[in-house]
């Protein structure tokens, strides 16, 4: 008995230890990394949208206006092992408004940008607007990651989100985001369907050329090039570099079959000044020579040549600009509208260089930025010069020389109304040569209200 009384505390103490070692061994299978922990990690996050517009067109010609309501939930997994996964769904319906059908008494056209927060592949339907806008798998390591699937890309100038509308474009494919360290940056991209703006549709490549408008081929012949291109996609490579005053950025995009465009673009900042050039360059692939004239979306020969400069000052929430972009005439700047809109210095809301060659382009910018209340306003005016209706050797849209003023307005409340805000727009556009009613219909002589009211969670 006192032997076993002597060994009692030595087996107290072996018991105890066992115990332990056995809830740290279960403390321990609790933390290792679970499937489950995906989803217990997961975000939710997306927008609701109210969306009024009206155009009203000169004198006598009909006005349009109308509203749109919708929003977009996203969800996007939490991370296991450098994996997640991503969905998101968009949807708009028409909450009141004008008809968009009725045609105008003097050129029997009807509504054209009120159409564009709806689907402007499917015209008056204004009730299934819904779209499966992303739906990816994404592997992240260090600051870089790897997509694939329906997903947003990285910004581009030519490729890109474009949120302007109620839906913004949705691209298709693979995605490399390689970001080594603070100076240097690799994009790589390989894009084989879209969903444009304004559409709810997925398309593959080779049937998302020509979708829009065609426009004009250089002889005045209406051009027809829907579903001539079996592309198999757009590859994009893009190098960005950060030191110190200096921006570099450089883009290749690879539009298989159809042409291939260079943007280079330099950025140096001095004081509060800053100077940026953007040059682009543009060769058509040997395709087109085998397809009839009418059907090309670019003819063999023709090479878009861009050159767009920018100076502008910033102090003191205050930034003003000026912009001059000339296209050369070796050819039309041509980028499909189905896949984006061109950002060049000189770009501004409803109006783009796309189509055009031989022309000059002058803006002037200017904002102030008060950050308490987060509010901004500014005017942007341009004049673009050179384009001649009738004549469509380096106009594709025949489209006049324009003037034009866009003001615009926003407000980004704090504390309980964080994550809303306010947009408004408004545009005034005017032709410099022809103003008759066939010229100027929805394209020229009128005034825009754009008021965007957001709510982002």
């Amino acid at each position: 008995m006192l032997k076993v009384l002597k060994f009692l505390p030595l087996l107290v103490s072996l018991v105890l230890s066992l115990n332990l070692k056995a809830q740290h061994t279960e403390f321990l299978k609790d933390e290792q990394p679970q499937l489950r922990d995906m989803f217990d990690n997961a975000a939710f996050h997306g927008h609701i949208r109210n969306f009024y517009m009206n155009t009203i067109n000169r004198g006598d010609l009909k006005d349009y206006y109308t509203n749109a309501t919708g929003g977009a939930l996203g969800f996007t997994t939490g991370n296991f092992k450098g994996f997640e996964i991503g969905v998101k769904g968009i949807f708009t319906y028409k909450t009141f408004g004008s008809d968009l059908g009725v045609e105008d008494a003097v050129t029997g056209k009807n509504a054209k940008w009120e159409y564009e927060l709806y689907d402007v592949l499917n015209k008056g339907n204004f009730k299934d607007l819904d779209r499966l806008e992303e739906l990816f798998i994404r592997y992240r390591f260090g600051n870089s990651y790897l997509s694939y699937g329906k997903l947003e890309t990285e910004f581009t100038p030519l490729l890109n989100h474009s949120d302007g509308r109620m839906k913004p474009f949705a691209h298709r494919g693979g995605w490399a985001h390689l970001n080594f360290n603070s100076k240097h940056e690799v994009n790589l991209g390989w894009i084989d369907g879209v969903s444009p703006r304004s559409t709810t549709e997925w398309f593959a490549m080779d049937e998302t050329l020509g979708l829009f408008y065609n426009g004009f081929q250089p002889n005045g012949e209406m051009a027809d090039n829907h579903e001539f291109y079996p592309s198999s996609g757009i590859g994009i490579l893009n190098y960005n570099f950060r030191k110190d005053n200096l921006q570099l950025n450089f883009y290749d995009f690879y539009h298989d079959k159809v042409m291939n465009t260079i943007w280079a673009e330099i950025g140096y900042d001095l004081a509060n000044f800053n100077f940026g050039v953007q040059y682009v360059y543009q060769h058509p692939f040997s395709y087109s020579e085998d397809l009839a004239y009418v059907n090309r979306y670019v003819q063999p020969g023709e090479n878009g040549q861009i050159l767009s400069s920018q100076l502008s000052w910033k102090k003191s929430g205050f930034n003003f600009a000026f912009a001059y972009t000339h296209a050369f005439d070796t050819g039309r700047f041509l980028f499909p509208k189905e896949l984006g809109r061109d950002r060049f210095f000189t770009s501004i809301p409803r109006s783009r260089l796309e189509g055009l060659g031989n022309a000059d382009v002058f803006t002037f910018k200017a904002e102030y930025h008060l950050p308490k209340p987060d509010f901004h306003i500014g005017i942007e005016m341009q004049q673009l010069q050179g384009p001649e209706t009738g004549k469509f050797t380096f106009n594709k849209y025949n489209v006049d020389e324009s003037f034009q003023i866009n003001s615009h307005l926003s407000y980004h409340p704090h504390g309980f109304l964080e994550g809303l805000n306010f947009d408004i727009l408004w545009i005034y556009r005017r032709n410099q040569n022809h103003t008759d009613a066939q010229s100027i219909f929805n394209k020229s002589n009128f005034n825009q209200l754009n008021f965007v009211t957001n709510f982002n969670f």
